[in-house]
């Protein structure tokens, strides 16, 4: 029986030297670890952050972009429908087709901001489509105009061309839309 304590002595023993011979982390272990840790969450944290940025960039020029796309939709849509339309480098008048209670819509940039100005029997209202914020500017807006005969041989407006830039960054960025006005045109 001796023997059999001696064996669970000496391997009681054995095993306090197996758990004294595995050593724990120093402190220059353990701050190296730290600062490798470190690093490695500030990249992380940077690229999460320009991503947050960018995504939100993209989000303001993706409105912008949307807006712009619903104005010249609907200048199209006026100008193709129009009575007679008129206009300079900067600014669209449009005299709708007759029968209703409007008699004249204009379009006009001045300022960096476009305005949408109707005229009815009671008046003009005023409204502004786009103003800049300190992110995206409507830097840009001009109309080219080209002009021919109508079937009676009288000037008219032929097509129009209207081109709207925004900048956001540094960087510009283009809207382009045409139309046609259907009518014949007599002004």
């Amino acid at each position: 029986m001796t023997q059999r304590l001696d064996n669970s002595q000496l391997a009681r023993d054995k095993r306090r030297v197996k758990y004294r011979s595995i050593g724990a982390f120093t402190l220059i272990e353990l701050l190296l670890a730290l600062s490798l840790l470190s690093t490695l969450m500030v990249a992380v944290g940077v690229a999460v952050d320009a991503s947050l940025y960018s995504y939100a960039e993209n989000e303001k020029i993706a409105d912008f972009n949307q807006v712009a796309r619903v104005i010249l939709t609907r200048m199209s849509h006026e100008i193709r429908t129009a009575a007679a339309v008129d206009s300079t480098d900067s600014e669209i008048t449009i005299i709708p087709p007759g029968g209703g209670d409007v008699t004249q819509i204009q379009y006009a940039f001045e300022g960096g901001t476009l305005y949408y100005r109707r005229t009815t029997g009671s008046g003009m209202t005023e409204s502004v489509l786009v103003a800049g914020d300190e992110n995206v500017h409507l830097t840009t807006f001009y109309v080219i105009r080209e002009t021919g005969l109508d079937w009676q041989g009288l000037s008219c407006t032929k097509s129009l061309t209207i081109r709207m830039g925004f900048t956001s960054g540094g960087e510009t960025f283009w809207i382009t839309a045409s139309a046609s006005p259907r009518r014949n045109q007599l002004y």
